[in-house]
């Protein structure tokens, strides 16, 4: 540990008041799990005071000097070289400094970022969080003069020995990774500063694999990487319902004309019709194939429901009584009020029988098509992909950051291996070879940005309707427009 840094972890111990008995441990202090615990674990989070009234801290939109501006700019570049290969987190930092309610974060103090292992424990939990967030984490992270409370208001955790800070799970580490900008940067084993959606969604909810396992679920999908080609004679028009989740009668956060236009653009993207934005790295126009699949709007179903308004992410079971006859339908259910700052999240069709009511998809409103405008939201989510993104889980599709670089990746061949998701619209090569695939539907990237799947999507989502929704596959079959035989 360099000698600034070996002072600042000194300086944040002894001004947090932290240096006592827990500092004298022999014992190493970091939680011990077992190893089938270890790939499974959620995120350790640390045990924060959280304060009821928080401070209102400065954002960049604030800063009206160009020059400032660019001072305070450079502090996220300079964490941001200092992290060297946490490329996760190096990503979110660029993503936050480039939007204007990016925090100020005051010259000298500590900023304490989660290491890539403890992201991935992050996104088994939250599968597709919402971006805005991340610069409340930010906030929850920095603490200036390296004293005990955070630009936000948030209390550090307590220490339970040197380099080390207590968490949910246990004590996790805390290393130095240098300095930058007059700011320490320290690398943890555990998640310091989730704001407070991330934070309930993951103490109340268990991780996708965990939830099948324990119902016996996790069957394994039957279509690998040798795919057939889709009939050219076909269509799926694939029978569709909506569940608007809303607080109170009066809420109309979501009305069926709402539904309607978003099931509309839902069938736009599917047909390979998504507008393109160029950008200046775009060689060509980016795959976008025409998936042989359509929505068939069937019902609209708008309950008042505020537990499934507001805890449906965390409670699926909340809303199974909206999709009875699963096997038969394709439900989308939109939650409105939610509490876990998540977009949305959807069962893989291979991990369930076909009458499951866990298979649905899951959006929030506020990633649905329009509400961004009505409500003065985030426009980066406006157009109405989150949809069409957690509609490609629901036919078997994986993220396209799927096992990062070199893993196991999304079973599609035509996809560039990606080692994270993308949260704005950038060239990137993260895992050395090809540019990222940003304009494709199943990263993360913003709505703007996405544009279309791919041939190898298109078979993949095929194979999985077909051999785990074969009822539905069944009933949606029909003679495409213009073929003269099945």
């Amino acid at each position: 540990m360099a000698p600034t840094a070996v002072t600042g972890l000194a300086l944040l111990l002894a001004r947090a008041g932290l240096t006592d008995a827990l500092s004298m441990r022999e014992s190493d202090p970091t939680f011990q799990m077992s190893e089938a615990d270890t790939s499974a674990e959620p995120t350790n989070q640390a045990e924060h005071g959280r304060p009821e009234k928080r401070i209102a801290y400065q954002t960049h939109r604030d800063v009206e000097d160009a020059d400032e501006l660019e001072a305070h700019k450079q502090i996220y570049h300079r964490a941001g070289e200092v992290l060297g290969g946490s490329q996760n987190i190096r990503h979110i930092l660029q993503f936050v400094m480039s939007h204007p309610h990016a925090p100020v974060l005051p010259h000298g103090g500590c900023l304490y970022l989660p290491s890539d292992r403890v992201w991935a424990a992050f996104y088994r939990h939250v599968e597709h969080p919402v971006p805005t967030l991340f610069g409340d984490m930010i906030a929850n992270s920095y603490y200036p003069g390296c004293n005990q409370t955070s630009v936000s208001g948030l209390r550090l955790p307590p220490s339970c020995g040197p380099g080390s800070l207590e968490g949910s799970r246990g004590c996790f580490r805390v290393a130095s990774l240098g300095s930058a900008a007059g700011v320490e940067v320290y690398e943890t084993s555990g998640h310091l500063g989730l704001p407070d959606q991330w934070s309930y969604h993951i103490a109340h909810t268990q991780p996708r694999h965990l939830r099948r396992a324990k119902e016996g679920g996790s069957r394994g999908s039957k279509c690998g990487r040798e795919l057939p080609e889709v009939p050219k004679a076909h269509r799926l028009e694939i029978p569709t319902r909506y569940v608007v989740c809303q607080k109170s009668d009066a809420d109309r956060t979501i009305t069926e004309e709402h539904v309607r236009e978003q099931n509309r653009w839902a069938n736009e993207a599917f047909s390979g019709k998504s507008p393109w934005k160029e950008m200046s790295f775009d060689a060509a126009h980016p795959p976008s194939v025409d998936m042989q699949i359509s929505f068939k709007l069937v019902n609209i179903s708008i309950v008042t429901d505020i537990a499934c308004a507001r805890q449906g992410f965390t409670n699926t079971r909340l809303m199974h009584k909206y999709n009875e006859h699963a096997e038969n339908f394709f439900t989308v259910v939109i939650i409105t009020n939610d509490q876990s700052g998540v977009l949305g999240q959807t069962e893989f069709p291979h991990d369930l029988a076909e009458e499951d009511p866990e298979n649905m998809v899951v959006v929030s409103s506020v990633g649905f098509r329009g509400d961004a405008s009505r409500y003065n939201g985030d426009m980066m989510y406006d157009e109405g992909d989150t949809v069409v993104h957690e509609a490609g889980h629901g036919f078997g599709l994986y993220h396209t950051f799927e096992g990062s670089c070199g893993g196991r990746g999304d079973y599609v061949d035509d996809t560039q291996e990606e080692a994270m998701p993308h949260y704005d619209c950038v060239s990137d090569r993260s895992c050395g070879g090809d540019t990222d695939p940003v304009h494709n539907f199943m990263d993360y990237s913003p709505d703007t940005c996405m544009v279309g799947f791919t041939e190898g999507q298109k078979r993949r989502a095929w194979c999985e309707l077909e051999n785990h929704r074969s009822g539905l596959y069944q009933q949606s079959l029909k003679k495409a427009a213009g073929s003269s035989s099945y």
